[in-house]
């Protein structure tokens, strides 16, 4: 058994002891917990369940929804666990445009022609009415279900399409409205007199997505309309003011004032701030930003954006929190459409350390940041809606993802919370139908389950309490986050086989990700390698794989072009070394020669000591003897480019890092052990993932074999950057296949003592699965 990191081991019910069982397990000894759960649950293993893993025994696959979805990476895994795919994805959901793109370029359409993955805003949604709406007219659309659709026009006292209707006759008036007023003259030359620099600022930027209101800009503005909303605009049957009471009218309205109100006041208090760096000139771009938002030229659009929001929220909340909507929509969610399985991952930046401390940092300069005083981040409060999924979908089984120190206090403005807590009374205080979870939670350390890479993840798996029942095992959530471990795959598996890949120059980064290369097989000896390999190289599913239909080739093998003075160096790191590695910083004859240097300045006069080397240049030299010296000998002996009269990497921002001062930023990867872990900022930098054998650094293609994607994984649908940035994103699919594994034997296990749904029949499959199925079972 893996030594992970037990975190937390409770039930949640409606019993206290589940609280004190917590409370319990967070006040002892990390590694003293492990032994004594980890232990209990490998020797209570479900009778029965290892013997389902990979098997599908009913007549149709578990449904999988995947919020905060990114590219896929959760679902895959479970989509691909067992030899007859025991999981489906009906529906994904992630903010980010690319991250969606990358997820349906991956998915096949259905056959209604509707994406499986869906931009959304998940911290829009405001009740469970709303999700199980959202997630009903998604699934009538998806699999072209007629009677559910009927259901939905069916609801009382108005049908969902009606609601629709409204919103979306909104939207476009909104439309019609903002693309007036952004064309008057006297806005027209407000606009003009701004600097671009300045309406494209971060904090401005962010001002603009936290109200959905249109980028600054002329004329017709492009617009993404939230939840529920269409680019076109959509007839009603009925004016608005038939539908909405007063009463919900003049509450929207005041939210909607004091949500500008309070936006606003974060842009003149992060314009009051100063930065340094980058950030030095982050004020002064918000002042000019705020001129223009506050004159008078920009005050029809935001009347605008007053009356669009406030009749908006307002048929929202009169529709979603009538108490007869949410009983006729969970009345429609029932049999076959019910989901089986919810995962999810909310944005971690909040959690983990290195984010924390920059989110001090900022704040304390007053530059933007998602901020919020009760949660320290504001994207931390992702995890309640999370929650809230939970709750409206009641799922047999949910999985939460997040950093590995999600389990760790977060320190805010307001004081300390722990995360964890938060999130377990979060999920003791829900009852959808009287249902209730068992839960338990634990660090995954991904190279001990064939994943080449050190990469830690806090897991929670919630069961159901009626499903943990009727698999007859009290432990289900612990067993099916206590996982084989395995011998450790070497990062030389992973990128073994691919030739040197395309360079990929900064001014046509959005290249290179479409084009395919040949690549040779490969076939290790070794139990864990092989299993790897047979992972990344396994077929597509059907459908799957269709940009790059032949498994000879892969597409996203590129990188970015360094600069030769830069490839010179790389070349000179040995395996696993770091740019702090060859510092001296405790070498005695350094320390020596500083000493004689401060001397030979204090002491020697106006006239030179030798040639050249006179009082100034004596200082010189003393500054720079340092345990940065034999960097600087290195970058040294390297031809430099033309004009420049040192080397660029020479200069003290880069010569100052060091243990404790990200020394490991640029750093050749050992071929020899799993990868570091593959991080979201290789879209920035990729200085730290040096290629282990050649002068370069690693590409997309490899930085997804690193990540377990399959070959036929495509990222030919984004650039470069985003590339990067949604494989650092994810979790690896062949850590959650595993994981899906047992989350699938425990439900074939509950579904054979109890049938779950009506009209399944018996669908036996072949025992055999993959050798990675094998290995994990």
């Amino acid at each position: 058994m893996a030594k992970d990191d037990l975190v937390e081991v409770t039930a949640l019910g409606l019993a206290d002891g589940g609280h004190r069982e917590a409370e319990r397990a967070r006040s002892a000894d990390d590694a003293t917990t492990n032994a004594a759960l980890g232990s209990a649950v490998s020797e209570s293993p479900i009778e029965g369940a290892d013997a389902t893993e990979g098997r599908l025994r009913h007549g149709r696959r578990h449904r999988v929804v995947d919020l905060f979805s990114g590219c896929g990476g959760l679902s895959l895994g479970f989509e691909l666990a067992g030899e007859s795919r025991l999981f489906t994805t009906t529906l994904a959901i992630d903010i980010e445009e690319q991250m969606v793109r990358a997820f349906n370029a991956n998915h096949p359409v259905a056959r209604t022609g509707v994406a499986i993955g869906r931009q959304a805003d998940l911290a829009d949604f405001l009740t469970q009415a709303e999700v199980l709406a959202y997630y009903l007219d998604h699934l009538a659309s998806v699999e072209g279900d007629a009677q559910l659709r009927l259901e939905l026009e069916s609801l009382r006292p108005m049908g969902l399409g009606t609601l629709v209707g409204h919103i979306q006759d909104c939207d476009a008036r909104f439309l019609t409205e903002v693309t007036r007023a952004r064309s008057q003259p006297d806005y027209l030359a407000a606009y003009g007199a701004v600097p671009k620099a300045a309406l494209a600022q971060t904090s401005v930027l962010g001002f603009h997505d936290a109200l959905k209101l249109p980028q600054f800009g002329a004329g017709a503005p492009r617009f993404e309309p939230p939840l529920w909303g269409c680019r076109s605009p959509a007839s009603s049957s009925s004016p608005e003011s038939r539908v909405v009471p007063d009463s919900y009218t003049r509450d929207a309205a005041q939210r909607a004032e004091g949500l500008w109100a309070r936006e606003i006041q974060k842009l003149r208090d992060r314009g009051t701030g100063s930065g340094t760096g980058q950030l030095a000139s982050a004020a002064g771009k918000i002042r000019e930003s705020l001129a223009l938002l506050e004159s008078a030229a920009f005050d029809a659009v935001r009347s605008a954006w007053l009356r669009w929001r406030t009749t908006r929220d307002s048929l929202r909340r009169v529709y979603f929190e009538d108490p007869t909507i949410l009983g006729q929509l969970q009345t429609a969610y029932r049999g076959q459409r019910v989901v089986d399985a919810l995962l999810g991952g909310p944005p971690c930046q909040g959690f983990s350390r290195i984010g924390r401390g920059k989110i001090r940092s900022l704040r304390e300069q007053s530059v933007h940041v998602h901020s919020d005083a009760r949660a320290g981040d504001s994207r931390n409060e992702l995890m309640l809606q999370y929650v809230l999924f939970v709750s409206a979908l009641s799922p047999s089984v949910f999985v939460f993802e997040n950093v590995r120190h999600f389990a760790s206090r977060v320190r805010t403005p307001d004081g300390t919370f722990a995360a964890t807590e938060l999130l377990a009374d979060a999920i003791t205080n829900i009852s959808t139908g009287g249902h209730e979870y068992s839960v338990g939670s634990r660090v995954l350390m991904a190279h001990h389950h064939l994943v080449p890479q050190a990469r830690e993840r806090y897991f929670m798996i919630g069961v159901r309490t009626d499903v943990e029942a009727r698999a007859e095992q009290p432990n289900a959530a612990r067993w099916c986050l206590t996982l084989p471990s395995q011998s450790a795959v070497a990062l030389k598996i992973a990128l073994a086989g691919l030739p040197e890949p395309i360079s990929v120059s900064t001014s046509s980064e959005r290249g290179g990700t479409g084009q395919q290369v040949s690549i040779e097989d490969i076939r290790p000896q070794d139990g864990a390698s092989a299993a790897y390999v047979e992972w990344i190289r396994q077929q597509p599913p059907p459908g799957r794989g269709a940009l790059v239909p032949d498994s000879r080739l892969v597409d996203g093998h590129c990188t970015r072009d360094s600069r030769p003075d830069d490839r010179a160096f790389f070349a000179m790191l040995g395996p696993g070394k770091r740019w702090m590695d060859y510092r001296c910083d405790d070498s005695p004859l350094v320390a020596d020669l500083a000493r004689l240097a401060k001397w030979a300045a204090a002491t020697v006069g106006a006239t030179e000591l030798a040639p050249g080397l006179d009082r100034r240049r004596i200082e010189e030299l003393a500054e720079a003897l340092d345990g940065s010296l034999s960097l600087r000998l290195l970058l040294d002996g390297i031809p430099l480019p033309a004009g420049e009269v040192q080397h660029h990497l020479a200069s003290p921002n880069y010569l100052k890092k060091r243990d404790g001062n990200h020394g490991d930023w640029l750093a050749r990867m050992d071929p020899e052990a799993p990868s570091k872990t593959i991080a979201s900022h290789m879209g920035k930098d990729t200085y730290t993932y040096v290629h282990p054998w050649s002068p370069r650094t690693i590409s997309v293609r490899e930085a997804a074999r690193i990540q377990t994607f399959p070959d036929w994984y495509t990222f030919a649908s984004l650039g470069l950057v985003d590339a990067y940035r949604v494989i650092g994103n994810a979790v690896p699919p062949l850590l959650s296949s595993q994981i899906a594994l047992r989350v699938g034997g425990l439900l074939e296990k509950a579904g054979e003592l109890e049938e779950s749904y009506q009209g399944r029949r018996p669908n036996p499959s072949s025992p055999t699965g993959s050798a990675a199925d094998r290995l994990a079972a």
